[in-house]
């Protein structure tokens, strides 16, 4: 068996192990008496949760925790949608603004300091008034959603920027480059590799941007589920939104590393892993 054989076995064997403690470990006589954590009421079971899984998918909204507002794929489809608008205009404008601050210094030297100030705010503290402006819809999700990205990309893709030699531009301007040139074969090649870097890492905060808002103001989402569930605590709903969040993250993060590698694929660590798979 090859490793990369091995590994998936070896994977599908702990999700296994984990399905069977948490399906049955529960049903032990007593064991809540010593173990609060595995009583049903709080985790539910596997089998329930494949079936209201199941039961939210084909129903189309008028019953259950979805309380008319289409199935769970119609609620899985507001998250997504959301969590992909704010992902592309929070790196695009972050990338923007990293690259015309980081070559223009007297422009970051007045700005910098208040993106810093506005960074450290805690972006929950803002839901409040982004609500306030752009309402209960996908206005608001997306707004908060950049909010997130766009420091996450601006900051790294600044320090791509500040990052290039300045003995490579002299060296450039040396042989006659004009800075239109130097923009385009130097400072946009050096600092994109630094913002491509950071696009798991923008995707992650993207949906987390997405999932808060629907906490707090959504009326569709996977996040307005996880909160009606919560307000009729309803574990096994609860459990269905959160488990299919797990998987769409895992599957937007990973196809966020892959264009990663497939952009960067000049870089050492990436050619070394394609070279082992």
């Amino acid at each position: 068996m090859g490793r990369r054989a091995a590994l998936i076995a070896a994977r599908l064997a702990l999700i296994a192990a984990v399905l069977l403690i948490w399906e049955y470990v529960p049903r032990i006589p007593g064991i809540t008496g010593w173990a609060p954590i595995f009583d049903p009421f709080f985790i539910s079971s596997p089998g329930k949760i494949a079936a209201k899984f199941w039961e939210l998918a084909t129903t189309s909204g008028d019953q259950g925790v979805v309380l008319k507002s289409g199935n769970l794929f119609v609620q899985l489809w507001a998250t997504l949608w959301a969590t992909l608008l704010g992902f592309v205009v929070g790196v695009s404008t972050g990338f923007v603004a990293g690259l015309v601050l980081s070559q223009t210094r007297i422009l970051a030297d007045i700005v910098h300091p208040y993106l810093v100030a506005v960074n450290a705010l805690p972006r929950i503290a803002l839901v409040p008034l982004i609500i306030m402006i752009f309402g209960t819809g996908l206005g608001a999700k997306v707004m908060l959603a950049w909010l997130i990205v766009f420091f996450i990309v601006f900051f790294n893709t600044y320090a791509g920027g500040r990052a290039i030699e300045p003995a490579v531009l002299d060296a450039c301007r040396i042989l006659g480059a004009t800075r239109r040139q130097l923009l385009r074969t130097v400072v946009i090649p050096q600092v994109a590799g630094w913002t491509f870097a950071i696009l798991p890492l923008a995707m992650s905060a993207s949906i987390i941007g997405v999932v808060v808002g629907e906490f707090v103001g959504g009326a569709q989402g996977l996040g307005y589920i996880i909160t009606v569930a919560l307000g009729q605590l309803e574990a096994t709903d609860l459990f269905v939104a959160l488990l299919t969040l797990c998987l769409v993250a895992v599957a937007l993060i990973g196809l966020a590393a892959r264009l990663e590698r497939r952009l960067l694929h000049w870089r050492p660590e990436h050619m070394s892993h394609e070279g082992q798979a």
